[in-house]
């Protein structure tokens, strides 16, 4: 199966727009990644570039979409795509829920754990969402979930365990980047499933909806 030049545009276009991202919400990048703008613009460009071509190479290789699912005739596919919209509705309904009440109960040391909430406007909330939701999908729901799924299809040739396989690691190394390792956890195994069955841009729907709010609820509060 070879890689068809008109899925490397998106990834081309997604990696740009990360770059995008990262001019708009600099002030929180230098004092996170504490490097210079230019290393961080080549940087990210560069490993979303990568990911992305790594993603479209593994994902169908699995049964994994890429942007969107496209063959979804049946019944059964049918009702999958309506649970998958459920449960991303409801990704973003905790997530908020979870974010605000912590946030406003444990304000002083929620500022103290992630400082760079204190620089949050509401321009800046919605552009790290968008941020967010273009670079971590694509780097753990398009390229670590079926990376992992396939190394260990070459090893046990069991389609369904592999993609579990390959749903557990994305989402473990996901909550381990994150604040809060158990809820991340299970938003990021939430939004393997909606990619998997509703494609990439349906889980970044999710995530940026799920981040933005929040944080823009955050920013007015600061």
């Amino acid at each position: 199966m070879k890689i068809k030049f008109r899925d490397l545009i998106p990834i081309l276009f997604v990696a740009a727009l990360v770059v995008v991202m990262d001019v708009a919400v600099m002030p929180i990048l230098v004092g996170y990644y504490r490097q210079i703008p230019a290393v961080v613009f080549f940087s990210d460009f560069v490993v979303i570039l990568l990911a992305g071509l790594a993603g479209i190479f593994f994902a169908p290789r699995v049964g994994c979409p890429l942007w969107r699912r496209h063959s979804i005739n049946s019944s059964t596919l049918g009702r999958a795509a309506y649970f998958s919209a459920m449960l991303g509705f409801s990704v973003v309904v905790i997530n908020t829920v979870v974010n605000l009440v912590y946030f406003m109960g444990y304000r002083s040391h929620t500022l103290q754990v992630s400082p760079w909430l204190a620089l949050l406007t509401p321009e800046i909330a919605l552009a790290i969402s968008f941020r967010a939701a273009l670079n971590e999908e694509l780097l753990f729901r398009l390229f670590l979930f079926p990376l992992v799924a396939w190394i260990v299809s070459r090893l046990i040739h069991s389609q369904e365990l592999s993609l579990v396989t390959g749903a557990l690691a994305s989402s473990i190394v996901y909550g381990l980047i994150h604040p809060g390792f158990l809820m991340a956890f299970l938003v990021g195994l939430a939004l393997v499933y909606v990619y998997y069955r509703s494609g990439l841009l349906s889980a970044m729907t999710v995530h940026f909806f799920a981040d933005a709010i929040p944080f823009v609820a955050i920013s007015t509060m600061l």
